[in-house]
């Protein structure tokens, strides 16, 4: 019999569980495990777990970030954005102008091209290429190409200047070519113009470019890297004033940096106008008059004695100020520097020169009004003083005057007219043998010192030196308490009676004491700006007149000394100016130096006598007698004046 085919049956009781679970005797046939499955669920539970765990850290640190970026910084951001888009330009206002007393124009400005590149609109790395090419085109000079490019930032989304001093056809050959450079654009800035830029230079000074120091400190805002400001004189000591305010312009750019559209303008502003007491006129005549005298250097200053008003301040040679308007080049300010005749030296309010015999109706004042002597006080001028050492009698020193025959008995009045050192060796510092003990150094120092010598007179331009006036005090310190060195004589006393030896003091000082004398014993302040005005030719604020120098002197003793004065015209050392058809008064003045091997020329003169409208005075630097080189320059002056000022 065949065996059968017995079917096999399964018993679900006896089988596999609903639950999934195994038999016991079924594990004996499979290698998984009932501890390693339920182990095997827990790990991806535990997995998955931290994944939701992480990526609910990582939403929370994104959406946080997120919420700083747009809450915190989006402000900035967005303005990061728009840089990328919109550039602010800076339009440079034109300084104020500067006026003489009668409105003519003494510096205004003109137009100026200079070319400026935005260094982020153009791409990585080109920026010198790029600049070969410009300066290839339009042939730009080296003196016209600014040296700090290897500095410019990349980066940067502000304009920066490259070329500057541009001509106008080079301004109009870019623009044909403006396509070409996307990122450049050619701007017209305003540059001083200076109307007579020699004659005046020390007076109106120069501008240049804002050094990085005084832009940190214009804590404002209100001065930009581009801006010019006043370098020296009324530039300079009327900054505030000249200084306009500048405009700007926003403007969206493509990605080339070429512009698309103005957003906004706000216009520049001119700074405002100085009317100076100048006069243009005669501040040129005695330019003129230095000119034609060769090789001459010296200081001229005129003022209104009633008022202080500076009528021309001029000190020669001259500069060109519109050099530096434009931007001076190396090698043109390293020759006005090794020049020697030093044309940047304001000889006018900073030259500290011995004044000579100028000072002679100060010790006359000074005399007068102390007592050491009267108007009829007579003194022999026989061409010297022998003074014996105190020590040793056997030792004479001699004190001689300027004519070595003598002068003759002398007043004071003929004594400033003949200009006698006699005299005033005797006043100063006494003689025995004439019973006249003299004012002494402390009395003479005190007087002089009155006058406002050894002071600033405060004049509203930079840079003016006080001068000396010297005493023993001042004597010893200079000797470092050397007491041999440091010993005060008689002969020093003798020598700063007639202005030699250590006194010194500058042209506006001796213009200022003749002032002093010739309004009655009263000195006012000198000043060269008498208002300033906004660009509609209103006032904005005016400068009145104050004294320096309160009464000096009786009436009758300044009239003493006025006529000694005028004595100097009619009979003395000054009979040129008789030439003049008005009536003057002034004093002569030769200085020694160099070991008395030269002299310097000084004249100091006022006009009309009997009512003085105007003080002249004149250095010429080793110029000789004052007759000889200073009293030419004052005639014609004063000519100049009477015929085109005087009672006009």
């Amino acid at each position: 019999m065949k065996p059968r085919d017995i079917p096999i049956t399964y018993d679900d009781e006896s089988g596999t569980s609903g639950s999934g679970e195994l038999a016991f005797e079924e594990t004996l046939f499979t290698d998984v495990s009932p501890v390693d499955t339920q182990t095997r669920i827990t790990s991806k539970q535990t997995k998955f777990s931290w994944l939701v765990l992480l990526v609910l850290i990582m939403v929370t640190v994104l959406f946080s970030r997120l919420g700083y970026l747009q809450i915190n910084s989006g402000t900035r951001f967005r303005a990061l954005a728009e840089g990328n888009r919109l550039r602010e330009r800076v339009s440079l206002a034109p300084r104020g102008q500067i006026l003489d007393r009668y409105g003519s124009i003494l510096a205004d400005n003109m137009a100026s091209f200079r070319l400026v590149v935005t260094p982020s609109d153009l791409p990585l790395g080109t920026l010198m290429s790029v600049l070969d090419l410009i300066n290839h085109l339009l042939a730009i000079t080296e003196e016209q190409t600014v040296k700090n490019v290897q500095a410019i930032d990349p980066k940067s989304t502000k304009p920066v200047e490259i070329a500057t001093k541009l001509r106008p056809e080079q301004a109009i050959l870019f623009e044909t070519h403006r396509l070409e450079f996307p990122a450049m654009s050619i701007e017209t800035v305003p540059v001083r113009n200076y109307v007579g830029s020699e004659t005046f230079s020390h007076v109106l000074g120069t501008t240049g470019a804002i050094s990085d120091k005084d832009l940190a400190e214009a804590w404002d805002g209100s001065y930009v890297a581009e801006d010019v400001v006043g370098k020296t004189g009324l530039e300079l000591q009327y900054e505030g004033a000249l200084k306009g305010k500048n405009g700007k312009d926003i403007v969206e750019v493509d990605a080339v940096g070429s512009v698309v559209k103005n957003l906004g303008e706000v216009v520049s502003s001119p700074g405002q106008t100085l009317k100076t007491t100048l006069d243009k006129g005669l501040q040129e005549e005695l330019y003129k008059q230095f000119s034609i005298r060769p090789g001459a250097k010296g200081a001229a200053i005129a003022m209104n004695p009633k008022t202080g008003e500076v009528l021309a301040l001029l000190s020669y040679p001259g500069y060109n100020t519109n050099l530096f308007a434009i931007g001076i080049n190396s090698k043109d300010y390293q020759g006005l520097l090794e020049d020697k005749t030093l044309p940047l030296f304001n000889r006018a309010i900073a030259g500290q020169l011995p004044p000579g015999s100028t000072v002679k109706p100060m010790v006359a004042l000074a005399g007068l009004e102390s007592g050491v002597i009267t108007d009829k006080t007579v003194i022999v001028d026989s061409g010297k003083i022998s003074i014996p050492n105190q020590f040793n009698p056997s030792v004479v020193y001699d004190y001689v005057g300027w004519k070595r025959t003598g002068l003759g008995s002398m007043t004071v009045r003929s004594a400033i007219a003949m200009s006698s050192d006699i005299f005033f060796y005797v006043v100063g510092g006494g003689l025995q043998s004439n019973h006249i003990d003299g004012l002494g150094i402390e009395k003479l120092a005190s007087f002089y010192r009155k006058f406002n010598l050894g002071s600033p007179t405060g004049i509203d331009l930079p840079g003016e030196k006080s001068g000396l006036v010297p005493d023993p005090t001042w004597k010893m310190g200079f000797y470092n308490n050397n007491a041999l060195l440091g010993k005060w004589y008689l002969g020093d006393t003798y020598h700063v009676s007639i202005g030699q030896g250590d006194v010194l003091v500058t042209p506006l000082q001796m213009a200022l004491w003749t002032a002093t004398i010739a309004n009655g014993g009263i000195g006012m302040k000198p000043h060269l700006v008498s208002a300033v005005l906004n660009k509609q030719g209103g006032m904005i604020s005016s400068l009145e007149p104050s004294v320096l120098v309160n009464r000096l002197g009786s009436e009758k003793n300044i009239k003493i000394v006025q006529e000694g004065m005028r004595q100097t015209v009619l009979a003395g050392t000054a009979k040129r100016l008789q030439s003049l058809t008005i009536s003057s008064a002034g004093k002569t003045g030769t200085a020694q130096f160099d070991n008395n091997e030269h002299e310097h020329s000084w004249f100091t003169s006022f006009a009309p006598y009997e009512n003085p409208e105007i003080v002249v005075t004149v250095l010429v630097e080793g110029g000789g007698e004052g007759g000889a080189a200073a009293l030419p320059i004052t005639e014609s002056a004063l000519k100049w004046w009477t015929e085109n000022r005087y009672q006009k």
